[in-house]
């Protein structure tokens, strides 16, 4: 019982965090600071779409989706290098992060809410656990993959 309780969790503290975090900035949404964040990981501090869907475990139409809607706003480029004229290639604007710098002391505020009461241990066994999960759907995404 407590794999299903843990396993409908997963989707209901994903869902009310979205939301919540929608809440935090009336310019970019949750999903959105996600993709900057998953970007601004990246030394040279630019991606591929492809390179982003699978870094960020969402779609490559999802992901182009949300970056025109970016680019649109004036937080991202998109380009295609001449080297590979079927790929694009995602950057943050200046205004992107300007916009993302704005916004740091709320973001920590959400941040020491969000763990609020959580002990350096639990935390630790919450990222082991996360880890786990993340290589077991890995082997699950490959195995279907296999399967279809």
């Amino acid at each position: 019982m407590i794999k299903e309780e843990l396993f409908g969790t997963l989707f209901v503290l994903a869902n009310r965090l979205q939301v919540l975090g929608d809440r935090l900035d009336d310019q970019i949404s949750t999903k959105q600071w996600l993709l900057l964040a998953v970007l601004l990981q990246n030394p040279e501090r630019k991606s591929t779409l492809t390179q982003l869907s699978l870094q960020m475990g969402s779609s490559r139409q999802n992901v182009k989706k949300m970056a025109v809607i970016l680019e649109e706003k004036g937080f991202l480029t998109i380009e295609k290098p001449e080297e590979d004229k079927r790929s694009l290639v995602v950057s943050p604007t200046l205004t992107c992060l300007e916009h993302l710098k704005s916004r740091e002391a709320k973001e920590e505020i959400f941040m020491e809410s969000f763990y609020q009461d959580f002990s350096e241990e639990e935390l630790v066994l919450l990222k082991k656990g996360f880890d786990k999960w993340m290589h077991n759907l890995a082997m699950m995404e490959r195995q279907y993959e296999e399967e279809n």
